[in-house]
C-alpha cells in the first residue's frame, strides 16, 4: 500500500482543505512542523520515510495564479517523487511542471477539457498521466460534458488515452475524517486494470487496512498525519 500525503497550496501556504470548501481554507496547522511553508510540510513527510507527495496548486486550479516556485522548490530540494495537479485543462499547460521535474502530471476532471488531451500529453511529453476523478456524494465533478459518465465508463476512458493510474478523489470527504467512499472503490477496482489511488476521509489506520483489503493502491493522506492520527511508526509497520 502506498501512503501518498498531499499538499494544499494556496497564496503560497499550505492550507487545511475540507470538503473542497476553497473560501474557507485556512493555513495549515500541524504536529508535523510548525509553519505552512511547503517546502518545510514536504520536508516533514520526508522525514517520516515517506517516498511520493501529491501537491495540488489551487490557485491555479481555480485559475487566480500558480504557485510554481513552491513547487519547483520541492522538487530540487527533496528527493520525494512528485504527482502535481496544478488545474491543467489542456496538454501544453504541463510544459513548465514538467521542465520542473515533475514525474507524474494529474489531469483531473474538474479541469480537463477533453479526453483528448491525456493522450497529448503522453505523446508529446513521454510523462506518466494519473487520470483525477473528482466525486462529490459520490458523483463525477467535470469541466466537460463528455466526461460526466458512469464511473466505470470513465475510468476505461481515460485508460484508452493512455492514464497510468486512476485517483478518486472524493472532495466531499476531504479533511472530514467521515470515512473513505469504499462503493466508488468497489466499482473503480473491479473494472481498472491500472492502480487505483484513493483520497478523502481517511481516518486512521482502521482506514487504510480497509482499502488495502479493498484494493486499492494507494492512498492519499493529510489531515490523518498533520492531526497525529497516523505515526511514523504507524507508517514503518505498513
Amino acid at each position: 500500500m502506498r501512503i501518498i500525503p498531499v499538499i494544499d497550496i494556496m497564496g503560497g501556504k499550505v492550507v487545511h482543505a475540507v470538503r473542497g470548501e476553497r473560501e474557507r481554507y485556512m493555513p495549515l496547522r500541524s504536529v508535523l512542523v510548525n509553519t505552512p511553508n511547503p517546502l518545510e510540510v514536504a520536508l516533514a513527510f520526508e522525514r517520516l520515510g515517506l517516498k511520493e507527495l501529491y501537491i495540488a496548486d489551487l490557485d491555479a486550479i481555480c485559475s487566480r495564479g500558480r504557485n510554481l516556485d513552491a513547487v519547483r522548490q520541492i522538487a530540487s530540494q527533496t528527493k520525494l517523487e512528485l504527482m502535481v495537479d496544478a488545474g491543467f485543462g489542456r496538454a501544453n499547460e504541463v510544459r513548465d511542471h514538467i521542465e520542473r521535474g515533475i514525474g507524474k502530471i494529474v489531469l483531473a476532471t474538474e479541469t480537463l477539457e477533453s479526453f483528448d488531451e491525456v493522450q497529448k500529453v503522453t505523446a508529446e511529453y513521454g510523462t506518466r498521466v494519473v487520470a483525477g476523478i473528482d466525486l462529490k456524494f459520490g458523483r463525477v465533478v467535470a469541466r466537460s460534458r463528455t466526461m460526466r459518465l458512469p464511473l466505470e465508463e470513465l475510468i476505461k476512458r481515460f485508460e484508452a488515452e493512455g492514464a497510468l493510474e486512476i485517483l478518486l478523489l472524493n472532495i466531499d470527504r476531504v479533511g472530514t475524517g467521515q470515512g473513505v467512499n469504499y462503493e466508488a472503490l468497489k466499482k473503480a477496482v473491479n473494472c481498472a486494470s491500472v492502480p487505483v489511488l484513493v483520497g478523502g476521509g481517511v481516518r486512521g489506520m482502521a482506514d487504510i487496512q480497509s482499502l488495502q483489503k479493498g484494493r486499492a493502491s494507494g492512498v492519499l493522506i493529510a489531515t490523518a498525519l498533520h492531526k497525529g492520527m497516523i505515526k511514523k511508526d504507524d507508517l514503518i509497520h505498513l
